[in-house]
């Protein structure tokens, strides 16, 4: 039986879920400091491990790879890729027959550099629903990364500085593999290239690209975590075009909510009918959503599922 109070708990393992408080034994789905805290004991994939030794103090590991089962007790533990950044991760937790599944932040379909999702079925599931609205339905990956190409390319030809905008973990190493990979001069700032020797590590390749230097840009694109959007130096850059990643570019006022020109769907999370796919085609007992839209665990309902949001439930009803 699972319980939640503020984070999700599975008390006969003492396992705590993608909790933000310092626990002593803690899952952590992936490397994004949203769901990292430096517990006792973390259980994660590899790669989440290196990412989360770059981000906090040293702590104690223990990694599985994926598909690799571990007991605890009556308890049968394992990973699967969740397609959200590098070593994303769900955890499949089952006992006597009866198994929970908890996707974290998750997306369907191939990516650059990130490891594709597995469907894992299970009579429980616990599902990040972040884009869950219908009005989010992503283009395809293909044609958000021809349209990223061919902008930038164009914009160094009009003699203009293309500055992208791009979380520090994942989706900054997704949009350098998709510029370098399409030949682009590249210069990437320190916060963004400091994670890429993680991916090698994990087989990714990258093409060619330079450390942003702001002193020698120029004829470059260049690619930037998220906060250096306010820095006065950008926002103020001569012949700059400013463009941002993110699945929210699917809202009608995107630029100026992230005050640049350009907000292009790039999303590292599953869209509104990709979260239908993957309930379609696990089938749970029960749903749990978290993360996303009231109505969505409604229109769920309504298709015949049982549904709930996470932050209403306080236990499951089956016993595990």
């Amino acid at each position: 039986m699972f319980y939640f109070e503020r984070d999700l708990f599975i008390p006969e393992i003492d396992l705590w879920i993608d909790s933000k408080r310092v626990k002593p034994f803690g899952f952590i789905s992936h490397g994004h400091t949203d769901h990292i805290a430096r517990h006792k004991k973390i259980l994660c994939s590899e790669p989440t491990a290196e990412f989360v030794k770059k981000r906090v103090k040293s702590t104690s590991f223990h990694t599985l790879k994926f598909g690799e089962e571990h007991p605890i007790g009556d308890y049968r533990i394992s990973l699967h890729p969740a397609g959200h950044i590098l070593g994303s991760a769900q955890i499949r937790i089952l006992k006597n027959g009866q198994s929970l599944l908890y996707t974290g932040d998750f997306r369907l379909g191939n990516s650059r550099t990130v490891e594709s999702f597995e469907y894992v079925p299970s009579d429980i599931l616990i599902m990040e629903t972040t884009f869950g609205k219908s009005q989010y339905r992503m283009p395809p990956r293909e044609q958000v990364e021809d349209e990223l190409i061919e902008l930038c390319a164009s914009l160094l030809k009009q003699n203009k500085t293309p500055v992208i905008f791009a979380y520090s973990l994942g989706k900054g190493q997704e949009a350098l593999k998709i510029l370098s990979d399409a030949g682009l001069p590249v210069a990437v700032d320190e916060a963004i290239e400091r994670y890429v020797s993680v991916y090698k590590e994990n087989g990714v390749s990258f093409g060619h690209y330079e450390t942003f230097d702001r002193y020698d840009f120029q004829g470059r694109v260049l690619l930037l975590p998220v906060n250096f959007r306010f820095q006065k130096f950008f926002k103020n850059l001569f012949n700059g075009y400013t463009i941002y990643l993110s699945g929210w570019g699917m809202d009608q006022w995107a630029e100026n909510r992230f005050r640049v020109d350009k907000v292009l769907p790039l999303s590292d999370h599953a869209d509104y009918y990709q979260l239908f796919e993957l309930v379609e085609k696990l089938k749970p007992k029960e749903i749990y959503c978290t993360h996303g839209f009231p109505q969505f665990v409604q229109e769920l309902k309504a298709a015949g599922y049982q549904a709930k949001t996470l932050e209403n439930s306080s236990q499951s009803e089956l016993d595990l």
